[in-house]
């Protein structure tokens, strides 16, 4: 079983940042993850609109309990599995 988080940062300013948790899930593949990431990415401008997605991760169960993020240094990047720039081509398969 998988969960979806992503990042999202305000818009103009990456120091403000925030890590949303799918309310969803969790999912049976990885894939299907995948997929609500995109949906919350697209979802995102009704809710959040001064923010942008920038990376998505898909941890499974236990991994998800383990998730530290720590903004503004390398650590951060370790955490975070995908970006915006990949979205298109995951999901057109």
């Amino acid at each position: 079983m998988f969960e979806a988080f992503v990042l999202v940062c305000m818009i103009g300013n990456s120091n403000i940042c925030h890590t949303l948790k799918d309310l969803e899930g969790p999912y049976e593949t990885k894939q299907e993850c995948i997929v609500r990431t995109y949906e919350m990415a697209a979802d995102l401008p009704d809710y959040m609109p001064m923010f942008q997605a920038l990376k998505y991760k898909c941890f499974e169960d236990k991994e998800s309990d383990k998730m530290r993020i720590n903004y503004g240094n390398k650590d951060t990047q370790r955490h975070n599995e995908g970006s915006h720039d990949k979205w298109g081509s995951e999901t057109t398969h």
